[in-house]
């Protein structure tokens, strides 16, 4: 509870109230926080007063006379924990008040010190109740409140998150069209590379025969042996040890054995092979390339 009291004597200045010409010397007024103050009863602004606070308290003193005017007193010496910065003596309508300014930084009863005004008795007994934040019984800190969204904020944030993410998948499904893309183009460009290179090897390998008959035996393990090597860079299967049967087990792989079992006969019989025997093993290898090159890149593995 909060409480302000102070004992002061007639003042000259303050006509006699109720037939007396003074105020009773030792006459202890206490401040609780009303709504409405008595005529003649101190109080304090604000009416609960904390450490570290500048507050005011006003002290009625009764009807002024005409001739009254309003002046400033001296502010006396303070103890550390308490200051005063004004004090004045104010005509409120026909009354009188004394106003005193203080700060306060102890909490607990703080009492003030004896002020003295040139004309008016000493003003003693004037004593605050100054209250702490810190203590829970003098108050109660609330929760923070939340804070405040504007309309539509809630909607904005989710709309945002859902775009984001929306975002997120579209680049992860761009990411990886693109890389499967690039992926088969590469594939695609390489695949046409070796086939290039093998007719350019199958073209050089059918004007060398006709210069050099003799050389028949060696063109067909020289073809064989590209033709293993450029399906093996093409399927990325190992076919240079695979025998003619073995080309039979793998998918689409049956026209591949066939043109592997002729070539091995012609190869055993050389002394009877013709040219003209030759030149139709080199157009076998050509058509096949081409079939493969026109090959879907989905049914080439596997040959």
């Amino acid at each position: 509870m909060d409480t302000a009291c102070f004992t002061y004597p007639a003042c000259s200045g303050v006509k006699k109230r109720n037939g007396k010409n003074r105020f009773p010397l030792h006459a202890f007024f206490f401040l609780f926080p009303p709504l409405v103050h008595a005529a003649d009863t101190p109080y304090l602004i604000p009416q609960t007063v904390f450490v570290g606070d500048r507050a005011t308290l006003v002290a009625p003193l009764g009807t002024a006379d005409a001739d009254f005017q309003p002046k400033s007193i001296d502010t006396p010496e303070t103890p550390d924990d308490l200051v005063l910065h004004t004090i004045t003596l104010e005509r409120k309508g026909e009354n009188v008040q004394l106003v005193v300014e203080f700060t306060a930084y102890t909490p607990g009863e703080i009492v003030f010190p004896v002020i003295r005004a040139p004309g008016f008795p000493d003003f003693t007994g004037l004593k605050v109740a100054v209250a702490s934040i810190l203590e829970p019984s003098s108050m109660t800190l609330s929760a923070p409140a939340p804070p405040l969204l504007a309309p539509g904020t809630t909607s904005l944030i989710y709309g945002s998150v859902a775009i984001v993410i929306l975002l997120l998948i579209f680049g992860i499904g761009q990411r990886l069209f693109w890389t499967n893309h690039f992926v088969n183009v590469r594939q695609r460009l390489f695949r046409g590379y070796l086939v290039i290179c093998m007719k350019i090897f199958i073209a050089k390998l059918r004007k060398q025969l006709e210069k050099e008959d003799a050389a028949r035996g060696a063109a067909l393990d020289l073809l064989s042996a590209q033709v293993r090597r450029f399906l093996t860079r093409f399927t990325g299967i190992d076919c240079l040890a695979m025998s003619a049967a073995e080309f039979a087990c793998l998918e689409h792989g049956t026209p591949l054995s066939i043109m592997f079992r002729r070539w091995d006969t012609l190869r055993f019989n050389v002394e009877s092979v013709s040219q003209t025997d030759i030149i139709n093993a080199l157009d076998d290898a050509y058509n096949y390339i081409t079939t493969l090159d026109k090959t879907a890149p989905g049914e080439r593995h596997g040959v």
